[in-house]
């Protein structure tokens, strides 16, 4: 970002670089929050309501009071006034996030909530298929906790800055994440498909995942375009030695395909028409 650039810090602007949060934020002291990620075209945040209802039900699991501000609608009308604000018309991800206020150690005092928007503009148009294919591999040294705090998008990432270490170190493009049974549950950032013999699969949600935004938009794509759609399965890693195809997604990129995983090389046939359709639906007459 530059130093031009604004966030909306409860109620208000502020330039990007300002000292706006003190040390005793609880998000930095214990991660005690969380976050969306929305991909955002001219001055429209896509998928809103979904995002908005995932941000609740994990205000609500986290036990923090859900600020005046964050209505559906008065969250909308702030992402754009932001967006407007920083000139960011093109594709942009924008972030919000929601810490809890309280005082007190672990337990806090109160459970009143700040919230932070932020905006940032992405180096592509839409949802953008990738050309060449991912080289991923499995994280080996953690595996993800199947509990009530698998699904929120909590300030506490650890675990995935720990596999992102690990995916610099060995040259990847992405990291297979598993939970504590050795199955699959997601990547550093996305959601897990696979497909074989034109069926779709993906890790239901009591296998440890995030439950994504664009899980949920492209299992309804998939299903609407008459393919087959599994999304409540555990998946072994025996998996990626049988299946034909292996795509990833997340609310900013869309659809991204994988190209190997280890020695297993994929096609990306379904993929490619799920991400052209996508982008249609999203989009509409912009694309």
């Amino acid at each position: 970002m530059t130093q031009n650039a604004y966030i909306w810090y409860n109620g208000e602007f502020h330039r990007v670089d300002s000292l706006v949060l003190a040390v005793s934020n609880r998000a930095f002291r214990y991660g005690d929050g969380l976050f969306e990620t929305i991909h955002c075209y001219g001055t429209e945040p896509y998928h809103l309501e979904l995002h908005y209802e995932r941000l609740t039900k994990g205000l609500q699991i986290l036990e923090i009071e859900k600020p005046s501000s964050i209505s559906k609608v008065k969250l909308g009308e702030v992402i754009t006034k932001l967006l407007n604000k920083n000139r960011h018309f093109g594709s942009t991800r924008v972030r919000v996030s929601v810490f809890r206020n309280g005082e007190g150690l672990y337990a806090p005092e109160s459970s009143d909530a700040s919230i932070i928007v932020e905006s940032q503009p992405l180096d592509f148009k839409f949802y953008a298929y990738n050309q060449q294919g991912l080289i991923v591999d499995v994280y080996p040294d953690i595996k993800k906790s199947v509990n009530i705090l698998s699904t929120v998008k909590s300030c506490n990432a650890l675990i995935y800055v720990k596999a992102g270490l690990y995916r610099k170190r060995n040259l990847l493009d992405e990291c297979i994440i598993l939970n504590e049974f050795g199955r699959v549950a997601e990547t550093i950032s996305s959601n897990v498909f696979v497909v074989k013999r034109g069926e779709v699969f993906t890790p239901g949600l009591t296998e440890g995942c995030i439950p994504g935004i664009m899980r949920r938009v492209v299992i309804n794509l998939a299903r609407s375009l008459g393919y087959k759609v599994f999304d409540d399965v555990a998946l072994n890693t025996k998996v990626f030695s049988t299946c034909d195809e292996l795509f990833i997604t997340n609310a900013i990129s869309g659809i991204r395909w994988v190209l190997g995983l280890g020695s297993n090389r994929y096609f990306n046939t379904v993929s490619r028409h799920l991400s052209v359709e996508l982008n249609k639906a999203t989009f509409k007459d912009l694309v």
